[in-house]
Order: C-alpha cells, then sequence, then structure tokens
C-alpha cells in the first residue's frame, strides 16, 4: 500500500511538472514570436492607418506584374523624407512618429483611387498606382504631395517647422520588369533627387542607369557606413612656433573600414555633399569635437586647446546652420571661443546673404571664424580687413617656392601687422621642414601645422601627442637648424619646396 501510495505520489509530481513545463514553453514560444514580429517591424514601427505592410505591398505588386504580365501599366512613386534622423534627434522618437503619421495622413488624402500606400521604411513611403504609367499625371501628382509635405507641422505645443521629401517614380515595364528591377529603380530616382538638394521629383529615364549607379552605389555605402558608426575625427595638431606649445588641430573626417583601413576622403566627401549628409557632418563634427575636447581638458586643465572644423559652401546655405550649432554649444554647456570654423573664400561668400548670416551669427555667439587657404595679394589682405574673422590661414602655396616670395613677403608684412594691431592670429599651413618652419618664424608668422610636426592622427594617438609632447624633437630640430645657418639667407640656393603632405579636410573635398 505504502508503494502504491508513492507511485500516485509520483504521478502527481510528474504531472504537476508537466503542466509547468508546458505553461514554460508557451510563454516561451509567445516571446519569441513577439520578438520575430518585432524583428520585422524594426525599421517600420510606426502604426499608420490605411498603410499597407511592407511584405503585403510587395505581394501586391509581384501578384498584379504577373496578372497583367507586359500588357498592363503600373507606377510606383518612392517618398523619402531630407534630413529626418536630425529631426529625430532633436525632438525625439515620439514627436517623430506623430509627425511621420501627419506626413502619410496628408498623403493619403490626395492618392488616386487605384493607389496603394506602404511605410516602406522608416521615414520612407512607397505608393503603387495600378494601371498609371501616364508621365503627366504622375508628375502632377508627385507636385502635389511635395507641396503638401512642405506644409508646416505642429511638432510641439510650442514648435513649428517644415520639412520636404526627395522623390522618384518609375513605371512598369519601361523602368523594368520585376519587382526587383523596379524597386531598384525607384530608389535610383529618388537617390537623384536628393542628390540635388531635396524637395523635388525626378522620374525614371532611358540612361539614368549608365549615368547615376556608380554614384548611387556610394551614397548607399556612405548612409550605411553612417548607420555603421564608421566615420571618426582625425587630429592634425597646430602649434604655437614661438612659445612651443600646442595652441589646437585641426579635425579631419575619417572613414574607416571594418578592416581598420581608411578610405579615401575625396571618395565620400563628395557623395556626403550631394547627398545632404554634409548637414550631418557638421554637427556630428561639431558635437565629437566637444566630446574629445573636454576629455582632454578634464584630464589636462593647464591645456587650452582651439579645435577647429571647415565648413563647406553647402553646410554655410543652409539656414538652420547657425542656430543648429548653436544650441549643441547650449546643450552641452560649452564655450564657443574654443572652436574655430574654418570658411574657403570669405570675400565670395558673404556676398550671399543667407551665408553672411550664418556667419555673422556664429561670430556673435562666440565662435571663433578662420578663413582657410589664404591667398597673398594685395586684394586678400585688403579684403581679409573688412572680414569678420579672427584667424588668417596662409595657403600652402606661400611656402612652396620660399625663393620667389618676394611680393607674397611684402603683402604678408601688412597683413602681419593688421593682425598684431587687431588681436588676430595668422597661421601657416604645409610646414613639412624646419627650413620652412624657420622660414615662416622669420616672416614674423608664429602658429603652424604640417607634416613634420605630425600628420593628422586618431584621438588616442593625439591625446597622448600632447600628454607626452612628443613633438619637443622637433622644435630642437628646427633651433638646430636655425644655429647651423645664422646670418645666412634661408633663400639662398633653396630650391621649390616639394609638399608631401596630405592636404587635411573636414567637410569637403577642397583641402
Amino acid at each position: 500500500m505504502i508503494f502504491l501510495k508513492m507511485e500516485d505520489g509520483a504521478a502527481i509530481t510528474l504531472s504537476v511538472v508537466a503542466i509547468i513545463v508546458t505553461i514554460g514553453l508557451g510563454i516561451l514560444f509567445f516571446f519569441l514570436i513577439k520578438r520575430n514580429i518585432r524583428k520585422d517591424k524594426e525599421a517600420n514601427d510606426v502604426i499608420i492607418d490605411g498603410a499597407l505592410p511592407k511584405k503585403t505591398m510587395t505581394s501586391a505588386i509581384k501578384t498584379y506584374i504577373k496578372k497583367i504580365d507586359k500588357f498592363g501599366a503600373l507606377s510606383l512613386i518612392y517618398i523619402d523624407i531630407d534630413g529626418f534622423g536630425e529631426l529625430n534627434e532633436v525632438f525625439g522618437k515620439e514627436a517623430c512618429d506623430e509627425l511621420l503619421k501627419e506626413v502619410a495622413g496628408r498623403i493619403l488624402r490626395n492618392l488616386p483611387s487605384k493607389s496603394s500606400f506602404c511605410h516602406y521604411n522608416a521615414d520612407e513611403f512607397l505608393i503603387f498606382i495600378k494601371d498609371e504609367d501616364n508621365k503627366a499625371r504622375i508628375e502632377k501628382l508627385e507636385n502635389l504631395l511635395i507641396d503638401v509635405i512642405s506644409n508646416p507641422y505642429q511638432v510641439m505645443s510650442d514648435e513649428s517647422i517644415s520639412i520636404t521629401a526627395s522623390v522618384g517614380s518609375v513605371s512598369y515595364p519601361i523602368a523594368g520588369q520585376t519587382y526587383e528591377e523596379l524597386m531598384s529603380n525607384v530608389e535610383l530616382t529618388t537617390y537623384v533627387s536628393k542628390r540635388n538638394g531635396g524637395n523635388m521629383y525626378t522620374n525614371y529615364y532611358a540612361s539614368i542607369k549608365a549615368e547615376e549607379t556608380e554614384n548611387f552605389t556610394h551614397f548607399k555605402e556612405v548612409k550605411q557606413a553612417i548607420k555603421n558608426g564608421e566615420f571618426d575625427l582625425y587630429y592634425q595638431p597646430i602649434f604655437d612656433l614661438k612659445n612651443r606649445v600646442v595652441y589646437g588641430c585641426e579635425c579631419l573626417m575619417r572613414w574607416i573600414l571594418p578592416d581598420g583601413s581608411l578610405r579615401n576622403p575625396a571618395e565620400f566627401l563628395k557623395i556626403l555633399e550631394q547627398s545632404g549628409d554634409i548637414k550631418w557632418v557638421g554637427t556630428w563634427g561639431l558635437e565629437k569635437m566637444i566630446k574629445v575636447h573636454d576629455k582632454i581638458l578634464e584630464e589636462n586643465p593647464a591645456f587650452n586647446l582651439k579645435f577647429s572644423l571647415n565648413l563647406s559652401t553647402k553646410q554655410l546655405i543652409d539656414s538652420n546652420l547657425a542656430n543648429d550649432f548653436i544650441d549643441i554649444i547650449k546643450k552641452t554647456n560649452s564655450k564657443p571661443e574654443n572652436y574655430m570654423l574654418e570658411i574657403t573664400d570669405f570675400r565670395t561668400l558673404e556676398k550671399i546673404s543667407g551665408i553672411r548670416t550664418n556667419i555673422h551669427k556664429l561670430r556673435d555667439f562666440g565662435f571663433v571664424l578662420a578663413v582657410d587657404g589664404f591667398v597673398i595679394n594685395g586684394q586678400s589682405v585688403d579684403d581679409v580687413r573688412k572680414s569678420p574673422v579672427d584667424v588668417i590661414k596662409l595657403g600652402r602655396d606661400f611656402v612652396m617656392d620660399i625663393s620667389n616670395n618676394f611680393n607674397k613677403e611684402k603683402n604678408l608684412e601688412i597683413l602681419v601687422k593688421y593682425a598684431i594691431d587687431n588681436d588676430k592670429i595668422v597661421i601657416s599651413e604645409g610646414i613639412e621642414t624646419p627650413k620652412v618652419a624657420s622660414y615662416v618664424k622669420s616672416n614674423k608668422v608664429f602658429y603652424g601645422q604640417g607634416y613634420l610636426f605630425s600628420k593628422p592622427i586618431s584621438e588616442d594617438d593625439f591625446v597622448k601627442f600632447i600628454e607626452e609632447r612628443k613633438y619637443n624633437h622637433v622644435f630642437n630640430d628646427i633651433a638646430n637648424f636655425e644655429d647651423e645657418n645664422k646670418g645666412i639667407s634661408l633663400k639662398k640656393e633653396s630650391n621649390i619646396i616639394e609638399i608631401n603632405e596630405e592636404k587635411p579636410e573636414i567637410s569637403n573635398d577642397k583641402k
């Protein structure tokens, strides 16, 4: 009897265990399903009434192509919101999700009856119109959508903004005979709109693939690199040559590939300009500079460094640039006088009202402004006196042929006197030898940068460079050269100095 009771107890115990295991497996299965659903929605998790799921839209297009074969028509319109990632950073995901819903609502209210609508990716929408390939009607619809999207939005109780969209369109079968071909080409047409500044549409045309495919490939690579965090800043030291200390550094954008190699800036900076991502470069670069500057200052309170960032024309023409930079300084509680903004061709750019407004607003707030790549002549010296600049960076042409600099030296003498009298700083780029460094100093230019001191280096290497004073031996070499050549003209028997330095660039491909 006792044995039978033990059997009964064991049976009950096993039953309880079986129930618990079943419940546990059920819960696990539920969470696995939920996780998979979440993964499917990862880039598309804003619920929009009237929008088809991406998979449903894909299936509908493929089914319709199969049904009509080559005897029917359809059109696809792709809409990509310009600069939406920046809006997320400023206003937050919740506010931007509501913004996407409003954008979608405006689109839906203006679509023809034969249309299907899909929230295709995070800030991208796809429209599928059956039995339609009329170019005039498509263009009319695209113009309408661009207009309704660009009307102001209320993102917060006290904040109203306007946005734009890049739009592209294709028609079957001219632009492709499969879903994959059509999608590839509609993304290509949208890229062309975005590259040309956004707030416009581009329709597929016969030669677009031959003209644009390579650029589009680079564009997608850059977009993926931004997403993967493959961009970083490198730092080239700028020196106070008279006091033998680091004055600051010029910050240069670098694309670091997964294998650790560096992509040539000339290969991607133009794409960033064309795609509009150069605006991202500016805000990202300033935030990164501030982070590194604050870290160095925290560990080395005695250092008083100026970090420099170059601004391209495309960045300066953006009406929000100055406000965006000022907001970053306020948000990070930083001092704008620690950051230098380098601008090329001040004289030309200041004639553009929007750029002039940005320049003066940035300087009035406290940023240090530098004219970059300065070419010395009588006109340029006169022009710089009229510009709101704090720093003049001499272009490398000044040190490329020190044997034939007589006229430049006369104008430089006037420039240096003006700088001293008005508390300005003159910096020489392209210093590669002790001889050039000594020549620069002899012309009373006491700030400089170049490969003699250091090439652009990573953040860790830059910190070590200044903390461990790895530049001391360079100043010893300059001093030795000067001792050995006392009383001898630096120009005597000198040939044109070969400049091998990779010219630094921050946010454009000019340098």
